[in-house]
This record gives structure tokens, sequence and C-alpha cells, in this order.
């Protein structure tokens, strides 16, 4: 290639690079997390995937003389080393790439402070040895266990010196790391700048991101239509702090802050354009998860970016397209050039035909987010259907490798109805459900008659399998060494998923199939919900309306479901077959057989006249877990009422689950 080609080559191709990479940024999200119960686990705030940052909130006692003291609310208990337990959700955050921080500091005004440099020295060794690459101390145990964490978040709202001390020292500390691990330094400075606490501290240029509190400080904050002062304060701190990344601070609800809550949508199309423009800009801090878990916040935000994201993508597609066609064309004129400039001329009277004109080949296509295969590629990832995982009244499942060695799950559906239009719009429905507890549709067939869906495969199968085992031996059910606390993450994470389909991720959707076989395990058994939309694709659901209580789906059905005089079908239908689902985890766990019906009432009638009784004759666990078992009990029984109004829904299903078993009621009766 000449140099002239190789240079519109290298320009032509950095020219796409940067319009595609325009069209791949994500905002990343950095939050607060244990000032609040409600909130639930780190594990499950990291699970959700909404944020890139979790900071642990806060060890609001240190400096001066005094013992360091962590505050993190109802989660754990730090003087009897109840929080050593967080080291497992630590690292299950590490896992999925969540950062997870040390905040120190807080609203806790005069429980911190530094005396002098060598006050701050002592604090960052004591916050070195017990949180991040450090030994410990000979004897005590760290306070969260084993967890290393990633770094150290400076939330100091109290005008005080030697922070900068203390930056130097933990930086000095971090480079000193025998295994070569890099950690972070952070910091949540009020605006205006300079915030009097941290100023000399941001300072030393030491501090990788500094999420700065765009709220409770009026002339720093957005105001309806006006974004004067927030963009003036911007460009402030993100000129002020050129070596660290900058975050914009926010509320993630009207009760989260006096003043400066901007909503989703204003923040996504007045707000973010204002500050994206920075260099240093990262991202948007939020107070806090709680908050944000109960408003639904970064969901909604980051469910409009996305749309965002997708028109932006078609734009540059169709400029990168342009780009590279212009560059095709480039090549062709070159050559054509070349060739015709080394080519001596024709002799008169020659009948060489001329050379046939080619055309530059046109660009690919982006790819859809849910791939289409032929029935070719659905038998050829099957070896043939050879292997058989399961079957229903709505098609068999198989189990099929893709080309990467990736394997997968195939749903062949019979029975489906609609036209190819209405299958390809209920596809796309299923496509755009993103959760951590339902299964990720990969593709789909579409050719002649068949009609299939591609699944991420679940290497541990089904629930069924493990906690419904037909053999009582303890070799054979799994149930049996299924502990407690396991079948209770199952059932919150079931529940947190049909939350997520009535509704909170604007799903809409309704299962009305759900039973252990449709509740699937990935390989840490993190229980994902399977079959979600597959009602709507087959004519096999509405026959089997008609047919009663014919189906043989062992009594997981609402009464209405059975038969309508109970009432129309809707998402508490659903909430009916979790609590039967609930209550026979219970009963296959403690291997109690009440005859052939094994859902009869019978069972659900006997724990509710002896709820104590049955808790306390489960003598091999904590009182923490006999928590865990009433409260599991309590929630199937609401859920089973014949009545729909008396059943909850799934958002107050998941709370109950969430809060203590002291706090909840039987229903008041079984009916």
């Amino acid at each position: 290639m000449s140099g002239k080609l190789r240079f519109y080559a290298s320009l032509l191709f950095a020219v796409s690079s940067v319009l595609a990479a325009a069209a791949s940024d994500d905002v990343k999200i950095a939050v607060y997390w244990g000032q609040n119960a409600s909130e639930g686990t780190l594990r499950d705030t990291c699970s959700t995937g909404l944020y890139a940052y979790v900071n642990i909130a806060f060890l609001s006692t240190f400096g001066d003389g005094r013992a360091p003291v962590l505050n993190l609310a109802d989660h754990c208990d730090p003087p009897s080393g109840g929080c050593a337990s967080l080291a497992t959700d630590i690292a299950s955050c590490q896992s999925v790439g969540v950062k997870v921080l040390l905040s120190i500091g807080g609203g806790a005004l005069g429980g911190y402070n530094l005396s002098s440099p060598s006050d701050a020295q002592g604090v960052a060794a004591y916050l070195w040895d017990n949180f991040l690459g450090g030994t410990g101390v000979a004897g005590a145990p760290r306070p969260l266990g084993g967890a290393v964490l990633d770094g150290i978040d400076f939330d100091i709202e109290a005008p005080s010196q030697y922070y900068d001390d203390l930056a130097r020292n933990l930086t000095s500390l971090y480079r000193g790391d025998a295994r070569g691990r890099a950690y972070m330094l952070t910091a949540a400075p009020q605006c205006p700048f300079p915030d009097a606490s941290l100023a000399t501290a941001l300072g030393t240029g030491l501090f990788d991101h500094v999420w700065v509190q765009f709220y409770n400080n009026p002339p720093c904050q957005y105001a309806p239509g006006d974004d004067a002062a927030l963009r003036s304060s911007w460009r402030q701190w993100t000129a002020g702090l050129p070596s660290a990344t900058v975050f914009l601070g926010l509320p993630a609800s009207l009760d989260a802050a006096g003043s400066g809550f901007v909503d989703a949508d204003t923040l996504a199309s007045q707000v973010l354009p204002a500050v994206e423009g920075a260099p240093n800009y990262g991202g948007i801090m939020l107070w806090s998860r709680s908050y944000d878990k109960d408003t639904g916040f970064s969901v909604k935000l980051q469910g409009i970016l996305q749309n965002r994201n997708d028109q932006t993508d078609i734009i540059v597609g169709v400029a990168v397209a342009g780009v590279l066609l212009l560059f095709l064309l480039i090549c062709s004129c070159f050559l054509c050039h070349r060739k015709y400039r080394g080519t001596p001329p024709p002799v008169e009277g020659s009948t060489t035909p001329p050379a046939p004109k080619t055309e530059p080949s046109q660009p690919k296509q982006r790819p859809q987010r849910l791939k289409r295969y032929t029935y070719s590629e659905v038998e050829r990832m099957t070896k043939a259907y050879a292997h058989k995982l399961g079957h229903g009244s709505n098609g068999d499942v198989y189990r099929g490798n893709l080309r990467d060695g990736c394997q997968v799950a195939v749903k062949v559906l019979k029975n489906s109805k609609g036209d190819d239009k209405e299958f390809m719009s209920e596809v796309a429905s299923i496509g755009r459900i993103s959760h951590v507890n339902v299964v990720p549709l990969l593709g789909f067939c579409l050719q002649g008659p068949t009609r299939a869906l591609i699944y991420e495969y679940m290497h541990n199968g089904s629930l069924e399998s493990y906690a419904f085992s037909n053999n009582d031996s303890v070799e054979d059910n799994y149930s049996l060494w299924l502990y407690w606390e396991k079948l209770f993450d199952i059932a919150i994470g079931v529940a947190r998923g049909l939350e997520y389909l009535h509704g909170q991720g604007n799903a809409n959707i309704l299962h009305l199939n759900v039973k252990p076989c449709n509740v699937m395990l990935d390989q840490e058994l993190c229980p994902k919900i399977s079959d979600v939309g597959v009602a709507n694709l087959c004519h096999g659901k509405e026959n089997k309306r008609s047919t009663g209580d014919a189906r043989g789906r062992d009594g997981y059905d609402a009464p209405e479901v059975v038969s309508r005089k109970f009432g129309a079908i809707s998402s508490k239908s659903d909430v009916y077959s979790y609590g039967v689902m609930v209550l026979e985890m219970v009963r296959a766990k403690r291997n109690i057989s009440v005859g052939a019906d094994t859902t009869s009432k019978y069972f659900a009638q006997w724990l509710y006249e002896h709820l104590d009784q049955f808790c306390n004759s489960i003598s091999d666990i904590s009182t923490e877990t006999r928590d865990l078992v009433k409260k599991m009990i309590i929630v199937g029984l609401w859920c089973i009422q014949t009545v729909q109004t008396n059943r909850p829904s799934m958002c107050r299903v998941v709370e109950m689950l969430e809060s203590s078993s002291t706090d909840l009621e039987l229903p008041v009766r079984i009916s």
C-alpha cells in the first residue's frame, strides 16, 4: 500500500473509531450503601448491575484517640464481629466488577476528627491493616472478615485539618502493597467549590474519583428550567480537579435530601448533556441505595439512556457505514488509477475486451441484540436434538452449544400462535427483559413452522431437581443439603424477579406458570425465572384454561386460573403460585409427607395452626435462620389466599421477606 493510501486509511478508520466509541458510553453510577436495613444486602445491591462503585457507609468514629467504630445501621453488629459475614458479599460484588470502598466520616458530626499528622498516620495504618491489603492486627479480627476492599472514600462533613496527611499516608501504603494490587482514593466534597473540609486534601491530586454533592447546596443546584448555576459550579470542579474523575452527586428521591433532586427524565435530557462534555466527567453518584431501591431512580435513568444510546447507535451506524464506504471508493479509485498508469495502451485493432467493473462490497449491518438463527443452525447446535432437558405444554427444551462453545438451552415451541410479525413483536418484548433473577434470552429461530427460543444455559438445572426430589434418601434428596439460608435466598430471588416482571422494570408481564421446574439455578445457585413471556407465544395456555384442573400442574394454579368464577387472571395469580412453591420448599426441606396430594391445603392449614411449634422443631439452626424460615411460611400463607385482594403484591412480598418476622402477622385465616 502506498504512503498516500495508508494515510487515507489511517484517517478514515480513526474517524470511524471515534464515531463508534461515541455510541458505546454508558453512565457509571456510584452509590452509598449501609445506612438502612430495608435497602437489602450488599450482594443484592451489586447483582442489580446498576452500579460501578458501592461505598460502604460509614466508619463513623475514628481519630483523636477514639477507637474506630463501624456504623452499618441494622445490617450487622460490628462490636460482636457480626460484620465479618459481609466478606462473602464483598467478594461477590468484586467478582462482577463492582468496586467496593469503605466510606469514612458521614453525617454523624463529632464522632471523627484528626488531631495531628501522627494521628492521620495512625488512622491510615488502621484502615490499611483492617480493610485493605494489610495483615491486620495480631489477635484482633478484621471488622469485615477477610475482605480486601478496593479503596477508601472520604465523606468528611466537618471542617478539619490533616486529611491531606491521611491521603498521603494511604497512598504511600497503597504503593507499598506486596501483591501489586491497585487501590483507590475517592471523596464526596460539598459544592460550592472549594469544599471547606476537603479542599487541602483534594489539592494533593491523589484522588481517583470525586463525587461532588450537588444537593442540599442551592448555589450549585439545578433549578427547574435553569441549569446556569449547575453549569458554572460544574466547570469550577472539573477544572479545579484535572487529575480526578468527577461525578455529579444527586439524591435518588425527593425524600433523600432537602433540595437538589432532579427526576430521571430531566437528568437525562437536560443535566447530563450539560456535564458530559467535561474531559474528566465520570458519571453520577446517588444517595443512597435505600432511596434508589424505593424509587427505582437508576433503573429509570438507565432505561432512558439506553433508549437514547439505541438511537445514537443507528446514527453512528450510518456514519460509520458511510466512512467505510468512502474508504472503499477511495481504494477502488486508487487501484484503478494505478492499473491504468501501469498498463500500456491497447494495440490498434485489438479485440481484448475491457476488464469488468467491480462494485465495492456493502458494509455489514450492526447485529441485532437478539440473534436470529436458522433451522439448520438450531439443529447443529443441539446435535439434532440429541439431549432433551425437559418438556412442557408449550414445547421441549434441549441442550446446545454455540459456535464459540457457549452452552445454551433451546426451547422448541409447539402450538405457537399468531403470524410471523406477532411472533417477532413478542420475542422483541421478551428480549428487552433484563434482571438478575430472569433467565436471559440470547436469540430465536423463525423459519417455516419452526419457532424456537435460545436461552443462556443454567448449569444447576431447575429448583425442582434440588428441592423436590421424589426420593426420600439423604443421598438423592438434594433438599436435605440445600441449607435453609440458601432456600431463603432462592425464595427472595424469585420474588424479586416476579416483582420486576409485574412492573418494577416496566415489563408488566404475567408469567402464569410459576412452579419449581421453571425456576432455574445458575452455577452459584442464584435463581432465575424461565419461560417468561412464553404463554403469550403459544395457544396452549388459552386451551388449558378451559380444562379446569386437568393440566397436571400439581396445584400451583391460582383458583381464578382454574375457574373464572373466582375472578379474572392477574398478577395476583403469579403471587398464589409463588406462595404454593415457597410452602413446598419448606415441606420438602423437612421431608414431610402429606399424602398423594402433596400440595393440598392440609400442610398449609397445619402450618397456620402450628407455626411456632414447627419453627421450634428445627433444632439445628440459629435464631437468625429460624427467623428466615418463619418469614417464608408467613409470606407463603398470605400468598395462597383464595380471594385475590387478600394476597399481597410481589412488591409487598419482597418487603415482607426483607423485614423481621416479628413485624409480620399471620392472615386472619387460610381460605
